[in-house]
């Protein structure tokens, strides 16, 4: 399924893995005016029972406070539920942004999709 935003063409694309692991694709900005669609979309797959979502941010160029916001929020949720938000290959701009504001620590990045699917596995 794939969602995009009119304002600003953010692409969000959800799909499962072979063991029902969801794995999100964006593709553009998140900032103020997209972090809504990003938000609905965490939302909906936690509601569905989704605990543990991989975040492939490979095409995310930028992020703004309001997207980390979302994130934030997204692993909170998660880890209520005994889950984890993965992010995978995110770029040296946002990565730079989790760095900043010290919100590194609080997600598991990862290098690869199989990468992140295998870290998930692998929790008990």
């Amino acid at each position: 399924m794939t969602q995009e935003s009119p304002l600003t063409g953010l692409e969000i694309e959800t799909a499962e893995a072979q063991d029902g692991i969801p794995v999100v694709h964006l593709r553009g900005e998140i900032d103020l005016h997209t972090c809504p669609q990003l938000r609905t979309t965490l939302l909906g797959l936690m509601e569905a029972g989704k605990q543990n979502i991989v975040l492939d941010m490979a095409e995310v160029p930028y992020l703004d406070s309001a997207a980390l916001g979302v994130l934030v929020d997204a692993v909170r949720r998660a880890r209520e539920a005994g889950g984890a938000l993965h992010l995978v290959q995110v770029t040296p701009f946002v990565l730079r942004a989790f760095e900043i504001t010290r919100l590194i620590k609080i997600f598991q990045v990862h290098p690869s999709v199989d990468a992140a699917l295998a870290a998930v596995k692998e929790k008990p």
